[in-house]
């Protein structure tokens, strides 16, 4: 399976010129191949938040243009914000030819920004198959909550998507943090960045990075704008995990809840 992160920039509150760079770029890379293609964090609006209620009402028409454009083989992961009355959800929508088959509302939102004062946060996980393989939803600041990719791979996941905005400043913190969630998960994890934040303040963000279940990096972290592509083999997740059965002993070792 094909794995693309679209890293390009993103202009804060511009949803006419996020949604044309970001649309038109999609359009080029679709083929035949299998393939996963992700967008970053609220790529279409940015963290506008006083704003974003008034956006989430063009989330159903961007998730019908998106499935408009794909064939069977290929799936979009795409994070819009979604109508809560005063509030919204930080969500991701799996998009792909038949529309929405699976959506994930955030669960951790990034206090420090104020991201609890305008979104309501999610409760659960998602894992969903896709042309066999398993796909798990989770969201930039989550990686520093190992036990949310614990219970998103215990329910089967053998990818993790993460779509972010994550200033470069902290590479070292997100590089580092992914690959661990790869590690200590056997799995892969594909972490899918904005190249630039445009905003009142530009934030150079970049580093999509893909590991596999190895921790090992599927294709090289870069600040540039680009299209980066990695492949996902399911067979090598159970591989990695009869070699070293760490994931597989945890299993019946512990219990992991999560309390509302």
């Amino acid at each position: 399976m094909r794995v693309l992160s679209l890293q390009l920039p993103m202009i804060l509150g511009d949803m006419k010129s996020n949604r044309d760079k970001f649309l038109s770029v999609l359009s080029e890379v679709i083929d035949e191949q299998p393939s996963i293609i992700i967008l970053p964090e609220m790529w279409a609006t940015g963290f506008d938040y006083e704003n974003l209620n008034r956006f989430s009402r063009q989330t159903e028409e961007i998730c019908n243009d998106i499935s408009e454009r794909l064939n069977e083989n290929t799936l979009v992961i795409s994070t819009l914000p979604e109508w809560n009355y005063n509030k919204v959800y930080n969500t991701v929508y799996a998009v792909s030819s038949s529309g929405v088959i699976a959506s994930y509302r955030k669960n951790f939102l990034f206090t420090p920004l104020n991201e609890h004062v305008y979104i309501d946060n999610g409760k659960g996980i998602t894992v969903f198959e896709f042309m066999g393989v398993r796909v798990g939803l989770l969201l930039c600041y989550e990686i520093r909550f190992p036990e949310l990719f614990r219970m998103t791979a215990r329910a089967g996941a053998e990818l993790i998507t993460v779509p972010a905005v994550w200033g470069a400043m902290k590479k070292d913190h997100w590089l580092t943090l992914l690959r661990a969630r790869a590690i200590e998960n056997q799995c892969y994890i594909a972490g899918c960045n904005t190249s630039v934040m445009h905003g009142r303040k530009d934030m150079p963000c970049g580093y999509s990075a893909m590991f596999d279940p190895w921790g090992e990096a599927v294709y090289e972290p870069a600040p540039e704008e680009g299209v980066y592509t990695g492949i996902a083999e399911p067979a090598k997740v159970a591989e990695i995990r009869e070699k070293i059965p760490s994931f597989n002993d945890a299993l019946n070792a512990f219990v992991i809840e999560r309390k509302n």
